[in-house]
């Protein structure tokens, strides 16, 4: 897998820690799928007004240059194969003075595919999104243990409005119908606090 366009490159931006890790090790784990070529990080909410109606949109901080402050829309692209994002909800830690503390964040991993760019013939006899949410949990199920967190699966969903539950974009319906599929897996993550 190679990314060509610079505009379109995964950012991760200086030493992730933490949470930012955890996830970082998951998206390198999720990137080998075949039909994924923008495997993205952590997405934001950003409000925008357009037509005089408030959007919530998921972006991504990706600077195309050093110094640069740019953010990447993460909308379903008719231009990509597969990608896909996280958002990260609110931690909560067990503290304990003078010992090691667990961390644990609700993380959503939203997956957005062209079926027509991975398999068209595929695409011609139906839909086949079952088939890439399979792949995608054979991977995250069979990595689990390879790392220093630990994370659950809390459930799988295609439920268009679940996908995107932190947001709230126009034209939502258009991402989910033939060739575009949208799913969603959300996690419970839970890590070590990083000792100073």
């Amino acid at each position: 897998m190679s990314i060509t366009k610079n505009q379109d490159k995964p950012v991760v931006i200086g030493q992730p820690v933490e949470i930012e890790e955890a996830v970082n090790d998951i998206r390198g784990e999720l990137s080998v799928l075949p039909w994924i070529d923008h495997p993205y990080f952590i997405a934001q909410r950003f409000f925008e007004k357009e037509k005089g109606r408030g959007f919530i949109y998921p972006e991504t901080y990706a600077p195309t240059k050093p110094g640069s402050r740019n953010y990447h829309r993460l909308t379903p692209d008719n231009d990509y194969d597969g990608m896909f994002f996280f958002v990260v909800g609110d931690g909560a830690n067990d503290f304990t003075a003078n010992e090691y503390n667990y961390l644990t964040y609700p993380v959503g991993i939203i997956f957005s595919v062209n079926l027509e760019r991975i398999d068209k013939a595929k695409l011609d006899n139906g839909l086949f999104t079952g088939e890439l949410i399979k792949e995608a949990r054979r991977i995250l199920t069979e990595t689990m243990i390879k790392h220093e967190f630990h994370y659950t699966i809390v459930n799988e969903t295609r439920d268009l409005r679940r996908c995107f539950q932190e947001f709230s974009m126009d034209e939502l319906e258009r991402y989910n119908r033939a060739p575009m599929q949208c799913f969603r897996f959300n996690l419970n993550v839970t890590i070590q606090e990083d000792c100073p």
